[in-house]
Formats: C-alpha cells, sequence, structure tokens
C-alpha cells in the first residue's frame, strides 16, 4: 500500500525528524497541488514533436511544461531573455528560439551541449541540397572495414554490439567525419547518436544501461536511414513555419558574437563570470537527487564522439554535479541546513546497501548551493525560475529535496513563491520490501530574484 509524502513519517528507522517536520510545515501553505502536469515534467510528450524528438532524452521534461511556464510568468520576448542552467537536451532553449525569445543554456555535459546545439540550427543554417545528398550518399555506399576502431578498455562497449554492428556503426562514422561541412557532420553525426541504444543489446534503465541479450537488434543502415529522413523531414517543416517575433533589437554582449540563442559548455556551480548575459525567465531541471549517473546511461553516446578510454569516461563522471554514487566528497563546506543535518545524522550508524549515500547527499546539497549562488548572479530583478525537481529517500529517510534547496534559494537571493508538486514517485522495490511504499514529491519550485 502506498503512502503519499505528506502522511509519512520523515523517518522509518526512528531517527529525528524535527528539521523536516518544521520544514513542511513551513512551506505547506505554498503547496500548489496539479497533478494534472505529471505527465509534462517527463520528456514523453517530446517523443513526436519535430526536432524536440530527435534525441531520446528520458531524464528531460517536455515542450509542453516550457510553453505553460512562459505564459504563466507572463514572459514577453521583447523583454525577457530565458536561461537553462541544465541545459540538457536543450528542451528549455529550443522551445523559447521557437517561440520568439532570446536564449542560452550551459551544460557541463559535452553530450547535452551537443545535441542541443545541433536541434538549435534552423534550415537557413544549411546546405539543405548538399545534406540531402549526404543522407543518399550514405544510404547506397558499400560497407567497407573502417580504419576507426571503439574505445578497448569501457567494457559496456564490448558488452552492448556483436563485432558486425560495431564495424557498421564505426563505418557510418568514419563517413560522417569525412565530410568538410560543420553543421551537416554535426546533423548526420546526432542522427548516428540516436540510434546506438537501438543497435545495442542495452536499454536504458533508470540508473543503469541493462543488458537485454534476447533483443533483435536491427540493421545499422535501416534504423539510421530512418532517422535520418525524419530529421530532415523536419528540418523541412521548420523552413515551412511562418517566423516568430524575435528579439531582433536586444542587446547581446558575446564576446563571440551577437548570437540570439546558443548554448556552451560551462558548469552551473561556477559559471558566472564566464558570461556577460542575463536571465528574465529560468525553466530548468538539476539533476534529480536519484543516483543516476549520466556518464553510465549515455556512456554509448559518449564513446561515440567524446571520450576514447576509460580514464576519459572518469574525467567526465568526477565532472558532473553530486547527484550519483561514485560522486566524490564535495570540495566545500557551506551547507548546514537543519533538515539535511539531521538525515546525514540518521544514516550514519546505518547498514546502508552503499555506505556512499551520505557522501552523494552531502555533496548533493552543496553542489546545488553553489548552483543558485551563481544563478542569483545571472538573474536580473523580478526574474521568475522554475525549477522542476523530485525529492528523494534513502533507507527510510525522506529527503524534501524541493523545500531545502527553496531555502538556499532564499539565501541566494530568491523569494519562494510556490511549489507546485506535479505527481508522486515510487521507491526502488528493495527499499520498499524494508521499508513500505512512500509516493515522494516531484516538483516545481517557483522562485522570483528579489
Amino acid at each position: 500500500m502506498s503512502v503519499i509524502q505528506r502522511f509519512a513519517p520523515q523517518s522509518s528507522i526512528q531517527g529525528t525528524t524535527v528539521g523536516r517536520e518544521e520544514l513542511e510545515a513551513r512551506y505547506m501553505s505554498r503547496f500548489d497541488e496539479r497533478l494534472g502536469l505529471r505527465q509534462s515534467v517527463t520528456y514523453v510528450p517530446n517523443k513526436t514533436v519535430p526536432i524536440h524528438r530527435w534525441f531520446q532524452y528520458k531524464e528531460g521534461f517536455s515542450y509542453r511544461l516550457v510553453e505553460m511556464l512562459l505564459r504563466e510568468f507572463g514572459a514577453d520576448p521583447t523583454c525577457h531573455r530565458v536561461f537553462d542552467p541544465f541545459v540538457g537536451c536543450g528542451t528549455t532553449v529550443l522551445v523559447a528560439k521557437q517561440t520568439g525569445f532570446g536564449a542560452w543554456g550551459i551544460d557541463i555535459l559535452p553530450l547535452a551541449i551537443f545535441i542541443s546545439r545541433v536541434k538549435l540550427r534552423g534550415p537557413e543554417e544549411y546546405d539543405l541540397d548538399r545534406l540531402r545528398a549526404e543522407i543518399a550518399r550514405l544510404q547506397k555506399i558499400p560497407f567497407h572495414p573502417p580504419s576507426l576502431t571503439a574505445p578497448q578498455d569501457i567494457r559496456i562497449i564490448q558488452l552492448a554490439y556483436d563485432p558486425e554492428t560495431l564495424e557498421q556503426i564505426l563505418f557510418f562514422k568514419e563517413q560522417i567525419l569525412q565530410i568538410d561541412d560543420e553543421v551537416i557532420r554535426e546533423f548526420l553525426l546526432l542522427g548516428l547518436m540516436a540510434i546506438l541504444e537501438k543497435v545495442s543489446y542495452t536499454s536504458k534503465d533508470g540508473q543503469f544501461l541493462r543488458l537485454k541479450r534476447n533483443k533483435r537488434i536491427p540493421k545499422v543502415r535501416t534504423v539510421l536511414r530512418t532517422q535520418l529522413e525524419m530529421m530532415y523531414s523536419d528540418l523541412l517543416g521548420e523552413q515551412t513555419q511562418l517566423p516568430l517575433p524575435g528579439l531582433t533589437g536586444m542587446l547581446h554582449s558575446r564576446a563571440h558574437g551577437a548570437s540570439q540563442c546558443y548554448v556552451e559548455q560551462a558548469d552551473a556551480r561556477s559559471f558566472a563570470s564566464e558570461f556577460e548575459d542575463y536571465a528574465d525567465i529560468v525553466i530548468t531541471s538539476p539533476p534529480y537527487l536519484n543516483r543516476y549517473d549520466y556518464s553510465r546511461i549515455y556512456s554509448l553516446e559518449l564513446c561515440l564522439q567524446f571520450v576514447n578510454e576509460f580514464e576519459e569516461l572518469k574525467r567526465v563522471r568526477h565532472s558532473l554535479l553530486r547527484s550519483h554514487i561514485e560522486s566524490r566528497e564535495a570540495p566545500t563546506d557551506n551547507v548546514h541546513h537543519p533538515a539535511l543535518i539531521e538525515v546525514l545524522d540518521n544514516l550514519a550508524d546505518q547498514d546502508l546497501n552503499n555506505p556512499r549515500i551520505p557522501v552523494m547527499i552531502k555533496g548533493y546539497f552543496e553542489d546545488m548551493n553553489l548552483a543558485l549562488q551563481e544563478l542569483a548572479q545571472v538573474c536580473r530583478p523580478g526574474a521568475r525560475v522554475a525549477l522542476v525537481v523530485a525529492n528523494a529517500r534513502f533507507h527510510g529517510e525522506l529527503i524534501p529535496v524541493d523545500l531545502l534547496l527553496s531555502d538556499l534559494a532564499v539565501d541566494a537571493g530568491f523569494e519562494v513563491e510556490r511549489i507546485i508538486i506535479t505527481r508522486y514517485k515510487g521507491n526502488s522495490s528493495q527499499q520498499m520490501g524494508r521499508f513500505g511504499r512512500v509516493a515522494v514529491r516531484e516538483s516545481i519550485a517557483v522562485w522570483r530574484k528579489v
């Protein structure tokens, strides 16, 4: 039987709960339960929408959510600039561009920036006739053994593909890399990236890439053709749409040019001094405190283009926000919130299924505190922030991530307007077996820069 978070005990191991109970009581009047948004905070609606569907990024939210929040914030493309400090697959920046806003985004994961950058390019940036010809060439060129090789010390690559499929992937990569037009080359490379899971024995499943040895593997050439034809069709569809009103008169003081919408690789914990840009509307979702390691989940895609050996993959892993179990201890110790302290104290002497869980929890809030301090520096007075996040539960201890981050946001210079509850999520089967099922909040924390 499921218990909704607000009716559940904060601790299932008889630990201290005063800090969390005070936090819940203080924010209770600002809860706004809107369970009709449960699908909008997922990637699912993007699966059939042109451009947004080019890469299946399960951890993202939907275009619908961005459109709704822009309306509810009364955002005006003639005077408001949109920002996403955890850009993911680029949904916020892409919707902003499509609806006439100037926008920018950052992410520390190189894969995220690559996906977002390609999706942001309009048809006017392509030689469409040549793109069409290159797609046709890839379909017709006879296979021959490639000179490229896959990383030899990253085990998942060898497990994910049979030798013939891996050779096919490397063959098409080699053909694509020979194209001298960067825009076309990256378009085709994204198409190849987007099919890597489909032609593998893996499936993205929560925290992991799970092996499915009974999976029927389609031909790389066939799946790639379908993917590129879909992407090309979407691009032509963009060309035929009426132009949207834009921010043609907005001053954009980037050092490298006056690009209206852009994404760049940067760390949300330390980016503000690198950019001469600002934000009036922020719609974002940081990694959840859920043990997901994006360097594992997207290891196939990272290995196609961004890492060549295991040590490079490890460097990516340890550069990420501390939301996964292999997180190292945070270099800072600035967050001493009573609710967080009691969670860590309660877990200190427990027989945890992974002893690094407290390190991850502490590191997560240290990192998010830095990110919120940086965000405050680029937000103009009155800027509105919508942060999609989910609460967590480890060893029976509830962690109200939405409220803890809201308190940290107040310290950074924001005021909390409301906490929109969009759905309630379950726990791992292991935890439910020991401590019962508690459906924890997935929320949109809405703040204003004061």
